[in-house]
């Protein structure tokens, strides 16, 4: 087999899988060596054979043990032998303990399976392949297992870490982590149905991204969960608390502990509007419901897109609707991404920058054309800064990370640039062209895993094909394949900023004072605006004048407050130092924590502070905040 896994040969690291087996279960004996060269294939993050033997239906039978911070039980997967010849199985793990592999048999009886589970290597986190026997006509295996206290995509939160008093556990299994609590084919290019039984402590209840969420608490502590349509591993997704449902419309809500679940449900009662303008747009909603959980403030992101279920961050409870755009980014998630996969972590601009387009016609549609545009033009000055600073291969749309942590394909580029270039498309052929393209995409590989190349020549045969005055096939592949932004990508523009740069200048050259700034009349996404340009230009004065008229250190809205929070590290401008600590102890969101501690390392004076914050803040954070702070303040390894 040539090629490497994340550095390593592949015929190499097949001898190394048996030679340093740390598990072996009963059964007939393994085939020789020689037949047990684990390979990849369209997904070079994961061991799976999956072009060989592939799960078709899971079924979850879970205890989660909240003193223990351990899932236990067993996971039965229902296969199809695309190859009646081939000899196994192989399933990702990742320090997961596996206690028995068997097939159940008739008469409620269960075949032992021979199975070896192999040596993680450490520099990989891709875990251990679990290699199970299949012996002629074994299409259910059965494994019984207990995830660790470690686990990766599994936080744990004590009573005191949450604002119920009540613990709390929740998944993240995008890109790799699913692996850290079920044994399967950790890959977006394998989809399948589920169901599951949950069984928690009885003042608790449990929800998944699927079916069959209850929407009170039972006295039995158990709960029962079906997904019909057929899903990647990433999105699998459990959460156990203390949790309250509100209702929003007749197919949608939200859960929340109970000091949270009155203001989300009026900050999201826009949700069914929402849902109808992705159906206007590209079609049926094919998920059923949609519902909000919202997390505690450790989770490491916005927003999580699980089926029917989308995790969200309480730090877009602003209290005017104003961070909507994240919400709307999850709820398109339900077409571009869930409903059409990218089949591997390089082509994740499919998944993410369908998306971000996708969100940007729903929120032009609520909140019309202006709001779009401010939205627009932030997002391509990101993306800017970012093609400034990205590493070779990381730079076009299809991403050079095949032998590197799949975490890193999540930057801005497969969002921003994606987005952009579909923004381009439309910009060419008109947007009536673009959406009845975009609509029959959807329809086309609904519930399919694809790559690029397959959305290229969908692409070429049924939109560049009929307009070859106005795409070139040369032009999308610049796009493609090519660092940076063509020069030919189309800018957005926003008159509201042109506007906010004026006072911005005249403020800062002392002709108009802080007084008659009109900030009280600016959106969040002005005040954004007029935050991120003053980067490198305050001192600690003009950040005490804005700080009494404007309240900025006291601000509710999370993202006014930490562009703040950076202009207060650059300044050294103490409230708002005071605030940071606070903040940083309390948030464990990655967009906000990693560029804050990045920031404090950078200065002469904030590294040690900032790590003596991130000791006490560390016990609170998500495993994927911890390992983000350790880089940026330079304690990795």
């Amino acid at each position: 087999m040539t090629g490497k896994f994340y550095g390593w040969p592949l015929a190499a690291l097949s001898i190394l899988l048996l030679a340093a087996c740390q598990s072996e279960g009963p059964g007939a004996a393994l085939e020789p060596a020689e037949e047990w060269e684990v390979h990849t294939g369209t997904d070079p993050h994961s061991f799976a054979e999956y072009e060989k033997v592939r799960v078709e239906h899971l079924r979850l039978d879970l205890d989660a043990d909240m003193d223990a911070h351990v899932l236990s039980g067993h996971v039965t997967l229902e296969l199809e032998r695309l190859d009646p010849d081939h000899p196994r199985l192989v399933l990702d793990t990742r320090n997961l303990e596996i206690r028995d592999v068997t097939a159940p048999e008739s008469g409620g009886n269960f075949r032992p399976l021979s199975w070896r589970l192999a040596e993680a290597h450490d520099d990989a986190d891709l875990g251990s392949p679990l290699i199970i026997a299949l012996p002629e006509g074994v299409e259910t295996v059965r494994i019984d297992y207990a995830s660790s206290p470690d686990a990766f995509g599994l936080q744990w939160l004590d009573g005191e870490q949450t604002s119920s008093g009540e613990p709390f556990m929740f998944s993240q299994s995008q890109p790799h982590y699913a692996r850290t609590w079920v044994p399967l084919q950790d890959t977006p290019a394998v989809r399948y149905t589920f169901d599951a039984t949950v069984r928690v402590p009885e003042n608790l209840m449990a929800v998944m991204g699927a079916g069959g969420n209850a929407f009170e608490r039972n006295d039995r502590g158990e709960y029962s969960f079906h997904m019909p349509q057929p899903v990647p591993s990433y999105l699998m997704a459990i959460a156990v608390g203390d949790l309250e449902f509100a209702e929003i419309g007749p197919r949608s809500g939200v859960y929340a502990e109970p000091q949270w679940i009155e203001a989300a449900a009026e900050e999201f009662d826009v949700l069914e509007e929402m849902i109808d303008i992705g159906v206007d747009l590209y079609g049926e909603y094919r998920w059923g419901r949609y519902d909000l959980l919202v997390l505690p403030p450790s989770f490491p992101f916005g927003g999580m897109e699980n089926p029917r279920l989308s995790f969200v961050t309480p730090t877009i409870i602003a209290g005017d609707g104003s961070l909507l755009a994240l919400v709307a980014h999850e709820l398109a998630h339900s077409w571009s991404g869930n409903l059409v996969t990218n089949a591997a972590w390089r082509d994740l601009w499919l998944n993410e920058g369908f998306t971000v387009y996708f969100e940007s016609r729903i929120m032009e549609a609520l909140y019309g054309e202006r709001i779009a545009d401010m939205l627009a033009v932030l997002e391509w000055q990101d993306l800017k800064a970012e093609l400034e600073t990205a590493r070779d291969g990381m730079a076009s749309l299809v991403l050079d990370i095949d032998e590197q942590d799949p975490e890193k394909a999540f930057t801005g580029v497969p969002y921003a640039k994606g987005r952009f270039f579909l923004d381009w498309i439309e910009h060419r052929v008109g947007r009536e062209a673009i959406d009845t393209f975009l609509r029959a995409y959807f329809d086309e590989f609904a519930f399919e895993s694809i790559t690029t190349n397959t959305f290229r020549e969908y692409l070429r045969d049924n939109l560049v094909a009929k307009h070859s005055e106005a795409l070139s096939m040369e032009e999308v592949d610049q796009w493609l394949y090519q660092p940076g932004l063509p020069e030919y990508a189309v800018a957005p523009e926003s008159d509201a900023f042109e506007r906010v740069d004026a006072w911005r200048e005249r403020w800062l050259t002392g002709d108009v004072s802080t007084e008659e700034l009109p900030g009280g009349e600016w959106s969040v996404h002005e005040w954004l605006h007029f935050l991120i340009g003053l980067e490198d230009s305050l001192d600690v004065e003009r950040m005490a004048a804005l700080d009494e008229a404007f309240e900025l250190t006291g601000s509710g809205n999370y993202e006014i407050l930490f562009q703040w929070l950076m202009r207060s590290i650059e300044t050294r401008y103490e409230p708002g130092i005071e605030r940071l600590e606070t903040f940083l102890l309390n948030v464990g969101r990655n967009k906000f924590t990693r560029p804050l501690y990045s920031a404090l390392a950078d200065t002469d004076w904030g590294r040690e502070w900032a790590i003596e914050v991130y000791e006490r803040a560390k016990p609170g954070y998500h495993p994927l905040t911890r390992q983000a702070s350790e880089r940026a303040l330079g304690l990795e390894g």
